[in-house]
């Protein structure tokens, strides 16, 4: 009879080269020999995590538990997808019961760590992390989690100094660079996080990580962007309920201000004008700086590497839309200028801009098949602006009510949009 034992070294070795495919081969004819082998179950479901098969990785993991109970490895296995699929009570349940089978594995203590970060859980993070160190201080992913804990706790120098630390104890780690990158680009070092960014790439040149960081990174070059972004890391990190109450809160104080200042007088009313620009200037550079952005990265001979296909769409119908927008608006000034205005055109020039917002945050190509419901009404939205613009310029008189529709549906989209987001 065949020994199971050589197919399983012969996959370990090949999991070890990333060649999971061939890995599931060897393990297949592993399994046929040893069919209760809790081992042979945890490999397989390792090779299946790596194709993102989430459920057929749990069904083989709880396998090998049903089997193997008391072995602790096999729950920071089922922790580590749960982490990955952002079921984050699930992964904290499964490593406790890792962590008191076996309190001694520091990775355990590291990916605790991660999941409170995710969690925004940052002093319990760092402590989580600080037990992962105290069992082994070279462990990367301890560092890693206690310097981005530093980070969000506003201890600077205290998270250079891990981050430091751990590119000396792997200088080669891409997880680690792909760290160091995000911490320094949420303290606004873009350039230097540019650095990490392609160094991990280099290391492997397939992290979807390090190329989203380095996209990032590329697009923090537009200040605007930029400042956004650095707005984007600290509501991040409050919790769900401020994430909703801030946005809501600032629009009310905004209101409450121009009301007051315009009973106050005329030159508080211009100072609550100018604070109504300013907030609608903010309001509308968050819709549009991202496409935006991704349009310049087309011409960047890193950044067109960067984006994926679908951002590529965003950036070009989002582009598109507000230029031809903006010709139809130009059109409709003459002969009249803007005392008597074609105010067919300037409807259909201000509809066609208005949908590039839709257009620059949508997924492409449309499929109706697995789409979710603000996926599908910007389709449907971007469908009535044609509608909308052919008939405010073509059947004279109907403006009004078609107008009107779209613009109540595209109101409706923003506010969908906005919350969905939070």
């Amino acid at each position: 009879m065949q020994d199971a034992g050589a197919y399983i070294h012969r996959a370990q070795v090949l999991i070890d080269h990333s060649r999971f495919a061939d890995a599931e081969n060897e393990l297949k004819r592993a399994i046929q020999i040893e069919p209760d082998n809790d081992y042979i179950l945890s490999l397989m479901a390792k090779c299946r995590m790596e194709f993102k098969d989430y459920a057929k990785a749990t069904e083989l993991i709880q396998s090998a538990i049903s089997r193997a109970p008391e072995e602790d490895y096999y729950y920071y296995l089922l922790a580590f997808m749960s982490y990955q699929q952002d079921k984050n009570t699930l992964a904290l349940q499964n490593l406790k019961k890792a962590v008191t089978l076996n309190p001694y594995a520091e990775p355990y203590f590291g990916l605790w760590a991660m999941v409170l970060i995710e969690e925004r859980q940052f002093k319990e993070a760092l402590e989580k992390a600080d037990e992962g160190l105290a069992l082994d201080p070279e462990d990367l992913t301890c560092l890693n989690a206690r310097a981005t804990a530093l980070n969000k706790l506003r201890r600077t120098e205290d998270a250079v100094i891990t981050m430091q630390n751990a590119l000396e104890k792997d200088p080669e780690n891409q997880y680690t660079h792909v760290n160091v990158g995000f911490n320094l680009l949420e303290k606004g070092k873009h350039r230097e996080a540019t650095m990490h960014f392609r160094e991990a790439l280099r290391l492997d040149p397939t992290m979807d990580s390090a190329r989203s960081g380095l996209k990032e990174a590329l697009k923090s070059r537009v200040a605007p962007y930029r400042w956004l972004l650095q707005y984007n890391y600290w509501i991040t990190n409050k919790s769900r309920q401020a994430r909703w109450a801030i946005p809501i809160a600032l629009l009310i104080a905004v209101r409450i201000f121009d009301s007051a200042s315009s009973a106050a007088g005329s030159q508080w009313k211009i100072v609550g004008g100018v604070v109504i620009g300013l907030y609608l200037l903010f309001v509308a550079t968050s819709w549009i700086i991202n496409p935006l952005a991704n349009f310049f990265l087309l011409f960047d001979k890193d950044g067109k590497y960067a984006i994926t296909s679908n951002e590529r769409w965003n950036a070009i119908t989002f582009t598109v839309a507000i230029g031809s927008g903006l010709i139809i608006c130009l059109a409709s000034l003459f002969p009249g200028g803007f005392n008597n205005p074609n105010e067919g055109l300037l409807a259909a020039g201000l509809i066609i801009m208005s949908v590039s917002i839709p257009l620059g945050h949508m997924r492409f190509p449309w499929a109706l098949k697995g789409s979710n419901f603000l996926q599908i009404y910007s389709m449907l939205l971007v469908c009535l602006s044609i509608i909308a613009a052919a008939v405010s310029v073509f059947i004279e008189g109907e403006l009004g009510v078609m107008g009107a529709v779209y613009f109540v549906a595209f109101a409706a989209f923003m506010w969908v949009h906005a919350f969905s987001r939070r």
